[in-house]
């Protein structure tokens, strides 16, 4: 008897967790379906980009929503202060530095591994003036990713799973859920499961990063937005950006996070 009531409190923290994320990736979902399928008539933003990226908003205004849903002005005040509380960063400076340093370092590592395997690679070009343009537009759409992904979902999963098996379980739908606007863009199959692989491995490095960030949505928001300006400066606006070959680096990067330092570094909380 004693052992059916002492489990029955972790019972009941499942699921008060479950019951808050299911409905957040269920009306992400829900969201995103409109943008899938105007993506479906092949219109396209830009190169390598359909208009179903617009989606990127569908995490925070599903996580808005439903913290609206749960408690009015006060919940939805309190969520966006949080998210874009600078004092979190107060110290760690130098791991938002790292957050914007990283991609592009992965991003240089996958463009010489091309060249020396001989992968055909048109020469290197990067129109430095587009890119605080794209950081600016990056990171509004980053914001509209990880005021969801970080700023809701994170937490009760970490709770419920750890952080490690929360890092992977947000990667995994998160991979899933661009699947359809990489086929929108006419990529082959086999690029989208390497890259979907990526993806995976992606998230992990940003639970790290977020955690040293002081769990700060905004330094999230930025490693996001660093990661798409990284990927449009690869040659030719990205299209010749093979996942096949950034898989080892960052699959290899995201290994050492969860052999090296677990459970420490993803499990600490800022001071």
């Amino acid at each position: 008897m004693s052992r059916a009531s002492a489990a029955t409190p972790n019972t009941m923290e499942h699921t008060a967790a479950l019951t808050k994320i299911a409905p957040f990736f269920g009306l992400v979902l829900a969201l995103s379906l409109p943008f899938w399928v105007w993506g479906a008539f092949g219109d396209q933003m830009f190169p390598s980009l359909p208009v179903s990226g617009l989606m990127a908003f569908c995490p925070a205004a599903a996580a808005l929503a439903l913290t609206w849903r749960r408690g009015r002005g006060a919940a939805l005040a309190r969520f966006l202060r949080d998210a874009f509380d600078l004092r979190r960063l107060s110290g760690r400076w130098r791991w938002l530095t790292f957050s914007l340093v990283l991609p592009p370092a992965l991003l240089a590592l996958m463009y010489a591994l091309m060249r020396f395997t001989g992968a055909p690679l048109p020469a290197p070009h990067i129109d430095f003036a587009l890119v605080p343009a794209m950081m600016i537009a990056f990171l509004v759409a980053g914001l509209g990713e990880e005021l969801g992904w970080f700023g809701y979902a994170y937490a009760p999963l970490e709770e419920k799973l750890g952080a490690i098996s929360a890092a992977f379980a947000i990667g995994v739908f998160w991979a899933a859920w661009h699947v359809i606007p990489y086929f929108q863009t006419g990529r082959e199959a086999e690029w989208v499961l390497w890259h979907l692989l990526a993806t995976i491995a992606l998230r992990v490095l940003a639970v790290w990063l977020f955690v040293h960030t002081g769990r700060s949505v905004l330094a999230a928001a930025c490693f996001h937005a660093m990661c798409n300006v990284s990927y449009f400066s690869f040659p030719n606006g990205g299209s010749h950006y093979d996942a096949a070959y950034f898989l080892p680096f960052i699959g290899a990067a995201a290994a050492l996070i969860v052999v090296l330092w677990r459970p420490r570094a993803l499990t600490s909380r800022p001071a």
